[in-house]
């Protein structure tokens, strides 16, 4: 789990923004997801790496691991940052952070850690011009792919990412600012001065000066997004949370409505099979409540279940997939 400090000085500066780069990424994170059906905005953006030849960005996003570094989605500056401001973020990256980043990726963190593991060729070849040629070669790709997948809905998928903050906003003056916080994610408590994230990674993250909220209108989950190597001109961490989907809907509207909060957070995280036990510690709770939210979701044919060798796995079907997802493009 994630602990984010929130003392005075984060909360007084809490706010949200926009961010172009922050949807594009969230845009590529579809393609990580092979039990999402093709069409819509995944087979949109398969289409462009495949025809712009976006061969670093590919391999980027197209590997096993969990973690995608998080350069490639620099912090808004004003509430809303140009496209070319942050393109220009991601190409002058620091070169110790580029690096460090990179490694995370291949390797890991923590018990998880691959010894040995290295970086793709594709990546390792554009990295041994430099650091600085590589942020470039990558701010590059990423202006291809907005030019021919996003700039031409952008209007659309501002007005929708407007409409969430409108409506966070009503929240936290109803509510208060942790309440509207606890809103954000089925992954995200507040507990007294704490953000708490539920995930398999575990760190505490320091009071910073801030808190920047940024919405994506493409359901691919929660991402923090952290300074890796301590700067003095450390930035604030970036909270990327899915937004609300848009007037009409779509099924994703009801799903927590539908399914409760614990087994709609379950759900959303069996992309990947997984057993009782893996699911009790990825999300602190006791793995006869587990059994229990599995069992509703396999009888209402949601999710699978598989046995390999003296595991039972489950996984999420399509039509799990298609009841979490927010609706395609048109």
């Amino acid at each position: 789990m994630l602990h984010l400090d929130m003392d005075r000085a984060v909360l007084a500066n809490t706010r949200f923004a926009i961010s172009p780069l922050a949807t594009l990424a969230g845009a590529l994170r579809l393609l990580r997801d092979d039990a999402r059906p093709g069409g819509g905005w995944r087979g949109r953006v398969q289409e462009a790496v495949r025809e712009r030849r976006l061969v670093l960005l590919s391999a980027l996003f197209g590997g096993s691991w969990d973690y995608v570094p998080d350069f490639l989605t620099p912090q808004p500056q004003t509430p809303e940052a140009p496209v070319q401001e942050e393109l220009h973020a991601v190409a002058t990256t620091a070169s110790a952070r580029l690096r460090w980043e990179l490694q995370v990726m291949a390797q890991g963190v923590g018990e998880e850690r691959l010894a040995g593991r290295v970086l793709p060729v594709v990546l390792r070849e554009a990295l041994e011009r430099g650091e600085r040629d590589f942020a470039a070669l990558v701010a590059a790709e990423l202006e291809r792919l907005w030019d021919s997948a996003l700039a031409p809905h952008w209007p659309a998928l501002h007005h929708r990412m407007e409409e969430d903050i409108t409506h966070r906003a009503r929240t936290t003056a109803r509510h208060g600012l942790a309440g509207m916080l606890a809103t954000l994610h089925p992954r995200v408590h507040w507990n007294d001065d704490r953000l708490n994230l539920v995930g398999r990674f575990q760190a505490r993250i320091p009071g910073s000066t801030g808190l920047v909220l940024t919405p994506s209108v493409f359901p691919t989950g929660l991402r923090v997004v952290i300074d890796s190597v301590p700067s003095p001109a450390a930035r604030q961490p970036m909270l990327a949370y899915p937004a609300r989907p848009g007037p009409g809907g779509g099924p994703g509207r009801t799903v927590h409505a539908l399914l409760g909060a614990t087994r709609a957070r379950l759900l959303s995280d069996l992309h990947a099979a997984r057993t009782t036990a893996e699911l009790s510690e990825r999300h602190f709770l006791a793995t006869s409540t587990v059994s229990y939210h599995l069992g509703i979701l396999h009888r209402t044919g949601l999710i699978t279940r598989t046995r390999a060798g003296a595991h039972v796995l489950y996984q999420r079907t399509h039509r799990a997939t298609d009841l979490l997802a927010d609706p395609r493009p048109r």
